[in-house]
């Protein structure tokens, strides 16, 4: 079986025909009308004794009497509910340009690899500006904005509590509360590929994100956070709300989470402890980036004790403290790179059971930065000894002198992808390698995720070569209906960048 081949296969187990009506919408392929139904090849797709449909449209002019198709869309809510029973588990619900107003909640349910999927019409810019609850199971949100001119209440804008569900490529911001509000309801869910940011209006409790999960697994992959009110990432429970259990949070990207805070200190890009025990979560290969020293970039651990963590291969810059760890019986920390903050590690407790090795630090070994159990500020070499860990640990610097640059393709979109730039060596533009996300003569465009709906900062028809994005920078998004700080500019620093198939 050919790599492609695999590929697709995942993708259709997880999505169902809905999947395949979409990406063929990605390579080119306009969505069909609902005028016919097909028989899955259950050889190739896994899917057996079913019959899906084509496609069904929503749009802000819809009716509830119209018959879902492109000519005569529905209202988006209608087709939330069901349609009265005309969506069934594997459709696909296209949500053409316009704004959606009001609070949504979306109760149609789809079935295990048969999910309902509602998703952002392509090349165009479908807009809720309220909220959208997501009750029924197997629902799947896919590439449109959630966002909220008024800043009343106390409601986040995007709410998951079906099992099953699926968050991509998002565009959440503006939220009165947190911006996706990840409940335990939402087993074995997944949040990917999305864009958050400006969301809380409440100090030091809302979030990017809030996370909870007492059974199945959880995945946030490959999102970005910036500038929320408190944490980009808060996997986080209060007392008697239930053991959390693994939740993998791999591939994020958080920047500047809380310098829209005008109380408190900049909180953290991503926090994962609470005050109930922990097991089975990971932090890997996450992306993390402060434009000073302040807050706590990464925090492992809070105050309940926890049984096991895994965090590797994440890149955490900035922050007064880089990474603050604490209260597990087990942890694998390894091969991270920390650097460009006041502290580069915060034990909060006895570090038995840890296995920490191959971590380099940006810092001078003989800086008193690192910091045991007991709180007092050391060494590279003295927090060796008083620890017992990080003997294949290193100080390889103070700083960085080549640019770093990361390329995460988007597992269900070819031809998305993130773009992470790491300026280190102060390069007026980077070269991204997109070899590996687009074909040759495939057209794309390139925006800036502080600047979404802008001009891209590069456009064309791919041709092989690496293609060239500057690192000047851009104005960080104003924050709509209410007074917070201004967050600092990150370019010509550090800088992210989603690339977009036309």
């Amino acid at each position: 079986m050919t790599y492609a081949l695999k590929v697709a296969r995942r993708l259709v187990q997880g999505l169902g025909m809905a999947g395949i009506v979409a990406l063929a919408a990605c390579a080119g392929e306009q969505p069909t009308d609902p005028v016919s139904t097909t028989t899955p090849d259950t050889t190739s797709h896994g899917i057996t004794g079913s019959t899906e449909h084509a496609g069904y449209y929503v749009s802000p002019s819809g009716s509830n009497g119209a018959d879902g198709s492109s000519a005569h869309p529905w209202d988006f809510a209608f087709a939330l509910a069901g349609a009265n029973g005309r969506v069934q588990p594997g459709d696909t619900v296209w949500l053409r340009d316009g704004t959606y107003s009001g609070v949504f909640t979306g109760t149609v349910a789809g079935a295990p690899g048969k999910p309902v999927v509602f998703r952002g019409y392509p090349n165009e810019r479908a807009t809720i500006d309220g909220r959208l609850v997501l009750n029924g199971a197997d629902e799947v949100v896919w590439g449109f904005e959630i966002m909220r001119s008024s800043q009343s209440g106390r409601d986040p804008n995007l709410e998951a509590r079906g099992a099953r569900q699926k968050l991509i490529n998002m565009v959440v911001h503006e939220s009165a509360q947190q911006g996706i509000r990840f409940w335990d309801e939402a087993m074995d869910a997944e949040m990917y590929g999305c864009i958050v940011y400006n969301n809380g209006t409440h100090e030091n409790l809302d979030h990017g994100t809030y996370v909870h999960n007492v059974s199945g697994t959880k995945l946030i992959m490959d999102n970005v956070f910036f500038n929320n009110l408190a944490y980009g990432i808060h996997v986080y429970v209060s007392p008697r709300e239930g053991a959390q259990k693994n939740i993998h949070v791999i591939g994020n990207v958080a920047f500047n989470n809380g310098t829209i805070s005008s109380l408190y200190r900049a909180k953290g890009n991503i926090l994962i402890g609470g005050e109930e025990p922990g097991e089975g979560h990971q932090a890997i290969d996450n992306m993390l980036y402060f434009s000073g020293t302040d807050g706590v970039n990464m925090r492992l651990g809070y105050v309940a004790s926890n049984k096991d963590i895994v965090a590797t291969g994440n890149t955490i810059w900035g922050g007064a403290t880089a990474f603050m760890i604490g209260n597990w019986s087990s942890a694998v920390v390894q091969n991270n790179t920390i650097g460009g903050a006041a502290d580069m590690v915060d034990m909060t407790d006895s570090p038995d059971g840890y296995s920490w090795s191959g971590n380099s630090y940006y810092r001078s070994a003989t800086a008193t930065a690192w910091r045991a159990q007991a709180g007092t500020d050391l060494t590279l070499a003295d927090w060796k000894n008083a620890t017992g860990l990080g003997s294949s640990d290193q100080s390889v610097g103070t700083v960085p002198t080549a640019t770093k640059v990361f390329v995460r393709a988007n597992k269900y979109e070819p031809g998305r992808a993130l773009v992470v730039a790491y300026n280190w060596g102060n390069d007026g533009s980077i070269n991204a390698d997109l070899s590996g996300v687009l074909r040759n003569g495939q057209r794309y465009e390139v925006r800036n995720v502080q600047d979404l709906f802008g001009p891209p900062v590069a456009s064309g028809t791919y041709s092989g070569a690496g293609i060239t994005l500057p690192m000047t920078g851009v104005n960080p998004p104003a924050r709509i209906g209410r007074s917070t700080p201004t967050p600092p500019k990150t370019g010509p620093n550090f800088d992210t960048f989603v690339v977009i198939p036309k």
